[in-house]
Formats: structure tokens, C-alpha cells, sequence
């Protein structure tokens, strides 16, 4: 696995260029409380201080498990407690903008059942890999409950409107075929090579400008938010590279017929 057992239910490490955000809460199946959802934005805030780290991983520490969704020994509380409710709703959406909100790729690594909150998660990720045996719901329908709007939201920029009703109104268990036909993740693996076939792909990503990767980030999130047209930001943003150090290492890079140090 990516990291020894740890007694934190979700922690950070560091490899390199790379933080992997890790759950882990095997007796639970990382089943996410709320002090695992208000963990998320300071871990995240760790990683984006630190100037080596350029791309964060969302993964778990337990075997065949990504997250069985939200804990449900919590529920009780959050039906008789309005302030407690509202609480772990705050929580969740700190956590998602968080991961959404990072300035470098991030790459959700699912292996085994990805099921409600832990879908949340990963849809707040760039990428979703996932290997053979990962399977994925979102089953509020199931409890008589209503998917929060901007959970919906980062669903549909990933699937489309008719794919996230059938996601929705079934609340049925999607196999990895399945998910990937769809395009909630964007690739399956063997089970096994998952992690290797992850750190392979965040090798590509590292070989490139991390000036570009932070600023494609920023203008795809501008278009998904409506923006269509070119303005001064988006302008400002593609005349700008031209005098940057990464575009300045590239062509030095291309031209003299090595790759780039960036």
C-alpha cells in the first residue's frame, strides 16, 4: 500500500512531488465522520504550503476499500440534532472546496467500493483511477434523502445531465466498466498495478510545466463556471506564460534536445 497503518483516521504524506491523502479507518470501512471531513481542509492546506508538492493523491490505506460513505453511526444525531446537521454539512462542503481548490492536480486512486460521501471525495478530485473491483454509488434516494446541489453539481460536469440522473434516481452500485463507459472515472486498471499505473501517470504530469498544469486547472474551472469567451484574465493568463521561467526552460529544453528541469 502507499503507507504503513496509521492510528489518524485520514493523514498526509509526503513522496517526493507528491502528498498522498490517505484514509484510513479499516474497522469502518473508511466510513467518513465529521472530524474526518473537517481534517480535509488543513491536510490539503499542509500539502499546498509546501513548494515541493505538486500534484496530491486521495487514497486509503485499507486493502480492497476506498470509503463505504458516510459513517453511519452519526445519523441518529444529525436527524434529532438540526445544529449538528448543519455542522457536518459545512464540513463536507470545506472539504470538498478544499480538494477542489488545489492548485496542482489532484488524482482520486480508487480501489475497491467508492459509495456516497466517498464519491463526494473523489468527484472534488481533477482525475479518478480506479482498478477492476472499484465500484461506485450515490444512494441518498435510498434513505430519503437529497444529493446537496454542488455535490450534483461536480457529478454532472463529469457525466452529463443524463448520466447523473440514472446515478441518482437508481442509487444503484455502478461496476468499473460501468463508471468508466460513463466517464466517472477516467481509467480502470488491473487490480494490483493500480498504484503503479497512478505514480506512472503523475510522472507524465511532473514532466511537465507546473506553470501550465496550475493555470489549465484555473481556466477550465472559469469555463465550467460559464465563462466562454476569452477576456483580460484569460488573456492576460496565455500572454504571460510567454515570459514565464517554465516557458523559458522549454524551449532552452526543445531546442537543445533534453528534457526540461522544472
Amino acid at each position: 500500500m502507499v503507507a504503513p497503518m496509521n492510528e489518524q483516521f485520514i493523514y498526509l504524506k509526503k513522496d517526493h512531488h507528491i502528498a498522498w491523502l490517505t484514509l484510513n479507518r479499516p474497522d469502518r470501512k473508511n466510513a467518513l465522520n465529521i472530524d474526518m471531513w473537517r481534517a480535509i481542509p488543513d491536510l490539503v492546506q499542509q500539502a499546498e504550503n509546501d513548494p515541493e508538492i505538486r500534484i496530491l493523491i486521495l487514497c486509503s490505506a485499507v486493502p480492497k476499500i476506498f470509503c463505504a460513505g458516510a459513517d453511519i453511526s452519526e445519523f441518529d444525531l444529525f436527524m434529532k440534532d438540526r445544529d449538528a446537521r448543519d455542522q457536518n454539512r459545512a464540513a463536507i462542503r470545506a472539504a470538498c472546496l478544499a480538494l477542489e481548490g488545489f492548485t496542482g492536480p489532484t488524482i482520486a486512486m480508487i480501489a475497491g467500493a467508492c459509495i456516497g460521501g466517498g464519491c463526494i471525495l473523489a468527484l472534488s478530485c481533477d482525475l479518478r483511477f480506479g482498478d477492476e473491483k472499484s465500484r461506485y454509488g450515490i444512494t441518498p434516494a435510498k434513505l430519503g434523502l437529497v444529493y446537496g446541489l454542488s455535490d450534483t453539481r461536480r457529478l454532472l460536469d463529469q457525466v452529463g445531465p443524463a448520466a447523473t440522473r440514472d446515478i441518482l434516481f437508481s442509487a444503484r452500485i455502478i461496476g468499473a466498466d460501468k463508471a468508466l463507459s460513463m466517464g466517472l472515472v477516467n481509467e480502470i486498471y488491473p487490480v494490483g498495478s493500480l498504484e503503479q499505473e497512478v505514480r506512472d501517470y503523475s510522472d507524465i504530469l511532473l514532466a511537465n510545466s507546473p506553470h501550465s498544469l496550475w493555470e489549465i486547472k484555473k481556466l477550465i474551472a472559469r469555463i465550467q463556471g460559464g465563462v466562454r469567451e476569452d477576456d483580460i484574465v484569460s488573456e492576460d493568463i496565455f500572454l504571460d506564460a510567454f515570459d514565464g521561467a517554465d516557458h523559458k526552460e522549454g524551449v532552452e529544453a526543445f531546442l537543445t534536445k533534453r528534457k526540461p528541469s522544472y
